[in-house]
């Protein structure tokens, strides 16, 4: 009989948008949000808010993805809020995007593993620098699961993608 874990994350995965890219590249067992990079839910100082969704669907525990671009710097800065409205659950929670090109290639990766704590909320940001021009992003997938404290995998993941992308 499968564990609670393992109907979870089943149930996740029926649910998650179609990600060629971010599938291939190895991400296991991530629930995908994919979007056109222009479809804001909202914005804020420059940001585009392209997701809010559960990273639990059991639970109130809630993420926001979003991002803004700076074509001077060639940079990307993703912000992440993460709101844990369980008193009693906290939860390692790691966060992908994959941001592509027309052409559906891959041009600029971003993770992070944070920690989500009972009854508490938290907004972080962080930058990318791409090596090919920001303009180009048209897509954005962006992949979240619930991840062990280390989750190697997942970061020996993101850091050869990093590599193969020439990303600082």
């Amino acid at each position: 009989m499968p564990t609670l874990k393992q109907l979870s994350i089943a149930l996740g995965l029926l649910t998650s948008d179609h990600a060629a890219v971010p599938d291939e590249d190895g991400w296991k067992n991530y629930v995908w949000r994919v979007h056109a990079a222009q479809e804001c839910l909202s914005v804020e100082n420059g940001y585009c808010k392209l997701v809010e969704d559960k990273w639990d669907w059991k639970r109130p525990q809630y993420y926001s993805f979003a991002f803004r671009t700076d074509p001077k710097t060639n940079s990307v800065t993703s912000r992440i809020t993460l709101r844990n409205e369980d008193p009693d659950d906290d939860d390692q929670v790691c966060v992908v995007a994959g941001f592509l090109n027309a052409a559906g290639e891959e041009v600029g990766i971003f993770f992070v593993n944070w920690r989500a704590l009972p009854g508490r909320s938290y907004t972080r940001e962080a930058p990318i620098w791409l090596t090919t021009d920001v303009r180009d992003i048209v897509t954005v997938a962006v992949g979240t699961k619930q991840c062990d404290v280390k989750a190697m995998a997942d970061a020996e993941n993101f850091y050869r993608i990093r590599l193969e992308l020439k990303q600082r």
